[in-house]
């Protein structure tokens, strides 16, 4: 397994003969600046986290193209073929498994907040023409826009977004998704019925308290698991009645993509609680900028994971799942994204289990 260390060590000794012909000497020492060591240790605390809960994400540092945001200029890790041919930049070095360019200055960008994962199929112009594209920022261009001034809170952040990377780099999953319409995205999709209707925003605190009280409460799996899918069946037949869109598969992609993330976020949160991950990559100011704020967490006390406080409710009940299939059917890893596009029938073998007894 290539890790992201192995890249830097490989860029810094190449200030002293290649780079200073290509960019000049003074150049090549900002590759040892803070965005690569703050890149470097948060691809730590992934892979570590990954290992012991999610193993095939630890296989690799990047599953897709990187677009990664600083103040010195914006930089692609991994680019692919289509990123090199309709771009300008500045090839940094070369490596066996992936490499790393600097972008033109008209990629730079340190005025807006910049956390997403992109794709499109139709605009042969965007980096992320037929491929998922990851963008993020430095954890000072992060501070600067957000406030963020923990370490590992930002890298949790940028974690988030690699494991979209590796769900949507599955190839039978990718497979899925591409035929999916989802016209305006989701949150003209999905998310302004949350906005715009009080029953289906009423609706939805409903189900996701069904869903929360199964793991966090330990109430009873059959009784909250039907009633969550009855209301559930309730509100997406009321909307196809009521406007003509049949939302069910577009819930169910976006539950899964958004509230599996929110998950590896818990289990990130959890490993920090009680791990000391590697620093050696991190000079003495970087120390400074990680603080204790993960000591004594309580994952049944994260409301900010489990409970819906915004329009994008599919985050939470995705994640409120999760943590039931976590706690009651773990071999469901086995099959997702490859035999299953959706939670759907976790939640019937659970059902079904359960009611049996």
């Amino acid at each position: 397994m290539k890790k992201l260390l192995c890249l830097l060590l490989l860029v810094l000794p190449f200030s002293c003969q290649n780079a200073s012909r290509k960019m000049g000497q003074n150049e090549a020492g900002k590759y040892q600046k803070d965005y690569w060591r703050h890149l470097n240790y948060l691809v730590k605390i992934k892979n570590n986290v990954a290992e012991r809960g999610w193993s095939d994400f630890s296989k690799n540092d990047f599953f897709q193209p990187v677009i990664y945001y600083t103040l010195d200029g914006t930089f692609a890790v991994n680019p692919n073929d289509h990123i090199l041919n309709v771009t300008r930049f500045e090839r940094i070095k070369s490596h066996d498994d992936f490499e790393v360019i600097k972008l033109s200055e008209t990629y730079t960008d340190t005025t807006n907040f910049n956390f997403n994962t992109s794709y499109s199929n139709t605009d042969s112009t965007a980096l992320y023409y037929q491929e998922n594209v990851l963008f993020f920022q430095s954890f000072d261009l992060t501070n600067k826009m957000i406030g963020i001034t923990d370490l590992q809170d930002w890298s949790i952040m940028v974690i988030h977004e690699l494991f979209h990377g590796y769900q949507m780099g599955i190839p039978e999953f990718k497979a899925y998704y591409n035929q999916l319409e989802i016209p305006g995205g989701p949150d003209e999709f999905l998310a302004r019925y949350h906005k715009e209707l009080d029953w289906y925003k009423e609706s939805i605190h409903d189900e996701n308290e069904h869903l929360k009280a199964i793991w966090i409460n330990d109430a009873e799996i059959d009784e909250n698991l039907r009633k969550y899918d009855s209301l559930r069946a309730a509100r997406i037949e009321k909307i196809k009645n009521d406007f003509g869109v049949d939302i069910r598969k577009v819930e169910d992609y976006e539950i899964l993509l958004e509230g599996h993330a929110r998950y590896f976020e818990s289990l990130c949160k959890r490993y920090l609680a009680e791990n000391n991950p590697e620093t050696s990559m991190l000079n003495e100011e970087d120390l400074n900028l990680i603080s204790t704020m993960f000591e004594g967490y309580d994952v049944k006390k994260d409301k900010g994971l489990y409970d819906i406080y915004n329009d994008r409710y599919y985050y939470q009940l995705g994640y409120n799942i999760s943590m039931i299939l976590e706690k009651f059917l773990p071999e469901y890893r086995e099959s997702i994204y490859v035999e299953e596009n959706n939670f759907n029938r976790y939640i019937d073998t659970l059902k079904a289990h359960h009611n049996s007894y």
